[in-house]
């Protein structure tokens, strides 16, 4: 927001439209200084209602637009207040003082952060949004804006209240659900272990489908059997994706499945 809409409509006693009666716009603190107006709601430079010959037309109707405090010239602050006075040759004058032009309420101008008015209370948010910002704003690295804690590798509470990538936690859930073990990336290599202790059967064979996420369409397979530690041959493996593999066995054998990518 930058100009404010002000209209009004001029009557006399049984409502009937003055036409032609002169508009001028003073400050209410200052009632012999015209207020700096607008008018066209985004266009042209300030000027005044006397400058700019504002009346009414035939439905006895008058507009113009006032800058507020976001307004880079004739701007004012939203605790401005001006006094209107109208008249017309053949009629009595008028006037009202004191008038708010300006809302109480502003929208929040998300483009302003240098003006002297940016830490006025005057914009609504919700209490959600608003909750610890100033903590949140003048936090630095290492500290707990909005109760978010830095992680503790060495504690076991459930509480969520920290922040990891969903690519990471993914992994882990899915690691842990299928008895496979979490490898941490060494070297250029990275190596994950699987336990399958059940395959799923496929016509006279079986397979087991593993999420992998080594972002590796074609990664090395080994198959050993958990009982004896044996290696042996799938019958087919199968790239899904870059993240996943399906293997074929012959035998319904519970396995360790390494994948190296």
């Amino acid at each position: 927001m930058a100009r404010v809409h002000y209209w009004q409509y001029i009557v006399d006693e049984e409502g009937r439209p003055l036409e032609n009666v002169d508009i001028r716009f003073y400050l209410s603190d200052n009632e012999t200084e015209e207020a700096e107006i607008f008018t066209h709601p985004s266009l042209g430079g300030p000027t005044t209602t006397s400058s700019a010959n504002i009346t009414t037309d035939g439905n006895g109707f008058f507009e113009f637009w006032v800058g507020d405090e976001f307004e880079l010239l004739a701007g004012y602050t939203a605790t401005q207040k001006f006094k209107l006075d109208w008249q017309r040759a053949g009629i009595l004058f008028g006037s009202i003082n004191n008038i708010d032009v300006f809302p109480p309420i502003f929208t929040v101008d998300e483009t302003d952060n240098i003006s002297t008015e940016t830490t006025q209370k005057n914009k609504l948010v919700s209490n959600r949004l608003a909750y610890k910002w100033d903590t949140h704003t003048d936090s630095n690295q290492g500290a707990q804006p909005h109760n978010l804690q830095p992680v503790d590798t060495g504690s076991t509470n459930t509480t969520y209240n920290k922040l990891v990538n969903n690519s990471l936690i993914n992994y882990l859930l899915t690691a842990l659900s299928s008895a496979g073990t979490v490898s941490i990336e060494a070297s250029a290599a990275i190596e994950r272990q699987f336990l399958v202790t059940s395959w799923t059967a496929s016509g006279d064979d079986y397979y087991s489908s593993i999420d992998h996420f080594l972002d590796n369409t074609y990664p090395v397979v080994q198959i050993r059997k958990t009982d004896t530690n044996d290696l042996y041959v799938p019958k087919k493996v199968v790239s899904l994706n870059k993240d996943s593999v399906r293997i074929f066995v012959t035998e319904n054998d519970s396995s360790t499945i390494t994948v190296v990518g």
